[in-house]
């Protein structure tokens, strides 16, 4: 936690700062814009779409919850696919937009689309053979992330139930427990509370199963039409 003072001093400082003053700071500094926020990668889009970009990564990549760099890495470049895919549909619209700018009624519109298809087939093609390879490595990507993260699951479910079995056994012996070492990265509260689980999922099975089935009625009860 920065102390009172030590913000106050900061402010000072900062009132202080005229940004860079030299050459080699000036050009650094006017490159912020253009570095990835992501991978710190010099990466050429205008400072709104930096924004956006950064915004729409960022929450794809969470969305699913890497734990590793090389889980991170694949996020990564799955979000960055998506982008490039989003961008693909919007130049597909804005070509189409071009050829009717002037247009209005519905006729001319839709002839206006059939001049642009046709006048930019080549591009159209491009841009279709630019969306497969992409789809192609999104998918991809896709299962490499959900191989490595269901391996990645069993691996630690696996620990977990060894784990719980260890501490259980030196409860019943009266001994302490340390997790650690035994290899393990799990808390002492993280294997209790597994155990616990574990406890009172079994007591639902067995109270689920001595509950009484309810009675089947002699015969099928009639419905008005």
């Amino acid at each position: 936690m920065v102390s009172e003072k030590q913000l106050a001093a900061n402010r000072r400082n900062a009132e202080k700062s005229t940004g860079p003053r030299t050459a080699e700071g000036k050009s650094n500094s006017s490159r912020n814009n253009l570095r990835h926020g992501l991978t710190g990668h010099i990466s050429l889009l205008p400072t709104e779409d930096r924004e956006a970009h950064d915004a729409f990564c960022n929450e794809l990549i969470e969305s699913f919850n890497p734990q590793t760099p090389v889980e991170t890495q694949l996020a990564t470049s799955i979000a960055e696919d998506s982008w490039r895919l989003n961008r693909a549909t919007a130049i597909e619209n804005n070509i189409f937009a071009l050829g009717h700018q002037h247009e209005r009624r519905e006729i001319q519109i839709a002839l206006a689309h059939a001049r642009t298809f046709m006048a930019q087939a080549a591009a159209f093609n491009l841009l279709s053979i630019y969306e497969q390879r992409i789809n192609r490595n999104l998918q991809r990507n896709m299962k490499l992330l959900r191989d490595l993260q269901a391996e990645r699951k069993v691996l630690h479910d696996q620990a977990l139930e060894e784990a719980k079995l260890l501490a259980q056994l030196n409860l019943v012996n009266g001994l302490p427990y340390q997790p650690e070492e035994n290899g393990f990265v799990f808390s002492i509260a993280e294997i209790n509370r597994a155990i616990d689980r574990d406890n009172r999922l079994k007591a639902a099975r067995q109270a689920a199963l001595a509950m009484p089935k309810p009675s089947e009625p002699p015969f099928p009860i009639a419905r008005a039409a």
